[in-house]
């Protein structure tokens, strides 16, 4: 995605110097998102130990893809984003997990993103990113597409902000297959909410 609008401004990802500046801008949050990060690991139903791959969805510079490598120290994560830009960032400071970790630019408000995905996973994640295409259709066949990406048993948890009503998407997870759908947080306009694929 080169530009998106947001009732905040106009993102311009392809930008080196908009995406250094966001990404500091961000940094003052960090603290403050470990409990939000904390409860997405929480939710993955595997093992601390267990080698389990996971797919960051909009994974940015990986702030959400370095806490889960540090809570599963077995874990590998493929980061799907896209802007070139935010992912070269997210190389430089993920430098020490540099065997663990791997950037795939796809834009995932584009019909047909996953195919540049290789392989399948055991838990997609995705944190304050997929709301940012807006669109309530494209929304939707994002999460059909994250379906095929996940592995029998795997989960999708995504934190984000909500600007379609929840009970819509948590319908939309229905629709696309997804069981055992919940919210499994809620606070003013962000929610934790996904499912899972039993078969």
């Amino acid at each position: 995605m080169a530009k998106i609008s947001d009732p905040h401004g106009l993102h311009d990802w392809s930008s080196k110097e908009y995406v250094r500046d966001w990404a500091t801008r961000q940094d003052r949050y960090e603290e403050e998102r470990r409990p939000q990060f904390q409860m997405i690991a929480d939710a993955i139903p595997f093992t601390r130990e267990a080698a389990i791959q996971i797919l960051d969805v909009g994974a940015g510079y990986g702030a959400l893809t370095q806490f889960l490598l540090e809570q599963f120290p077995n874990a590998t994560t493929l980061c799907q984003d896209g802007s070139e830009e935010m992912a070269e960032l997210g190389r430089r400071r993920m430098r020490r997990w540099k065997d663990r970790f791997n950037y795939v630019i796809a834009d995932f408000s584009k019909p047909g993103w996953s195919r540049a995905i290789d392989g399948s996973f055991d838990a997609v994640v995705s944190t304050i990113a997929i709301h940012n295409v807006r669109v309530p259709r494209i929304i939707e066949a994002i999460y059909k597409e994250v379906l095929e990406l996940l592995k029998p048993g795997g989960c999708f948890l995504n934190l984000d902000l909500v600007f379609v009503p929840l009970a819509k998407q948590l319908g939309w997870l229905r629709a696309a297959g997804f069981s055992e759908v919940r919210s499994n947080w809620r606070e003013g306009r962000e929610a934790l909410f996904g499912g899972r694929k039993i078969v």
